[in-house]
């Protein structure tokens, strides 16, 4: 099964610092590693 990334690239993230980004601005110079985190608590 494959995955097209390239819908994701207009999403937008929010960093530790509270600022937003676009994941297509993240990777447009350099690859990234994006990791889902999934907390219980």
């Amino acid at each position: 099964m494959s995955f097209d990334v390239s819908v994701l690239a207009d999403h937008m993230v929010i960093d530790p610092n509270g600022e937003e980004h676009r994941l297509g601005d993240l990777w447009a110079e350099r690859p990234e590693v994006i990791l889902f985190l999934r907390h219980f608590g």
